[in-house]
């Protein structure tokens, strides 16, 4: 009795299996059928590299320099600032016992001069 319910249910069981196979299968090649959309059309319709190109043909070496200007003040006022930063943070080391735990002021401010060394950094390459 147990051997007629054992084979009754794995004929069942594959006969399910198949079935969802099957059905799964024309789902699958339905999907396929289906177009896909059109792209949506372009704002707008000049090449970014002939903007590009026409900017460089009015100033090439005018702005070019003011760029190059910009990024020497801007990195010469963070090295002011990061000589500032490192003499306020030794003169407060130079206040306090470093056998203590530091304070959360000074955490942080070693947090700022390492952002500030890692855009010069940045500024520097390039």
């Amino acid at each position: 009795m147990r051997e007629a319910r054992r084979r009754f249910l794995v004929t069942m069981a594959a006969a399910a299996s198949c079935f969802a196979a099957t059905n799964g299968f024309s789902l699958a090649q339905q999907r396929k059928t289906t177009p896909f959309p059109d792209p949506p059309q372009p704002a707008e319709t000049k090449n970014p590299a002939e903007i590009g190109a026409a900017e460089e043909k009015q100033e090439p070496q005018n702005g070019k320099r003011a760029v190059l200007l910009q990024n020497e003040k801007e990195f010469r006022e963070g090295v002011n600032r990061l000589r500032q930063l490192v003499n306020d943070l030794k003169e407060e080391l130079d206040r306090t016992t470093t056998t203590e735990v530091f304070s959360v002021q000074m955490y942080k401010k070693t947090e700022e001069i390492e952002k500030l060394a890692k855009q010069l950094k940045g500024k520097a390459r390039g």
